[in-house]
């Protein structure tokens, strides 16, 4: 269940530092995930494996000052789900019953903000 291939990469701005301490700050991380060998159930054929499949995040921040800076983000921006993450489901207790082979993101993206505040001591 490790994908043999994975790649990431992240690529980063600040602007200059202001006279009153504001700046700009920005980042994106994209993240490549190879194909992972699946365990074999009774419903899949021999040899399985997950599809390759990549992720996308990012963050703005402002800073106002040495002590404030408010930032909005984004994680799992192209909104890649894994279908059907759980194997026989519909019947908990039957024999194809398999909840361990999640190999990829089971939630969608999801968009957050919020503030820093330093203090110092």
């Amino acid at each position: 269940m490790q994908a043999r291939n994975r790649f990431f990469a992240n690529v980063g701005f600040e602007s200059n530092m202001t006279a009153k301490d504001q700046q700009w700050r920005w980042d994106l991380t994209y993240h490549l995930v190879g194909t992972q060998r699946l365990v074999e159930t009774t419903r899949d054929k021999a040899n399985s494996y997950s599809p390759n499949y990549s992720l996308w995040n990012s963050q703005l921040t402002r800073v106002f000052s040495e002590t404030f800076e408010v930032y909005l983000g984004g994680e799992n921006i192209g909104n890649y789900r894994q279908t059907n993450p759980i194997i026989g489901g519909e019947n908990p207790f039957g024999p194809d019953f398999d909840a361990s082979q999640v190999y990829a993101p089971v939630f969608g993206n999801m968009i957050y903000a919020g503030l820093r505040f330093k203090i110092n001591p």
